[in-house]
């Protein structure tokens, strides 16, 4: 592992904001299969928007932390999972904010004798009242290329 990419745990990303549209939870909710809400009920967005939220909530694209992850010609970006803890209801047409943190980096060696680094991003989603509503921990994994 390099030294920049170890400098990069515990590094706070700006976050940002995200405002679930009424419109776009619908469109979801049409490809999900999801029930509508009875009548009279608040409408709730699916937890799939929390997916949403940790890609929009970074503060930064992911190009942008294939930047700081030193990401080079010749190395492939991989998704290496998510873990999506939901905490609180998440009402659409509100407006949430997210805070980001680099929480976790590492490297190993492949059976190939490739380097495969990580980088563990924490997204955080707090509502209008600023509750957490629920978090996001992503996996990104750079295969790094053979010289």
């Amino acid at each position: 592992m390099t030294p920049q990419l170890d400098r990069l745990r515990g590094r706070e990303l700006p976050g940002g904001t995200l405002r679930i549209e009424g419109y776009q939870s619908a469109i979801l909710d049409r490809a999900l299969h999801a029930p509508a809400p009875p009548p009279g009920e608040e409408h709730l967005a699916s937890p799939v928007w929390l997916v949403v939220a940790s890609l929009r909530g970074m503060g930064i694209t992911v190009d942008e932390l294939c930047e700081l992850a030193e990401k080079r010609a010749g190395d492939t970006l991989l998704f290496g999972g998510v873990d999506i803890a939901q905490t609180g209801d998440l009402p659409v047409d509100a407006d949430y904010r997210t805070t980001a943190v680099i929480t976790d980096v590492g490297s190993r060696t492949m059976r190939d004798g490739s380097t495969l680094d990580s980088v563990v991003v924490l997204v955080s989603v707090l509502g209008p009242d600023d509750s957490e509503r629920g978090s996001v921990t992503s996996t990104y994994l750079f295969k790094r290329r053979t010289a």
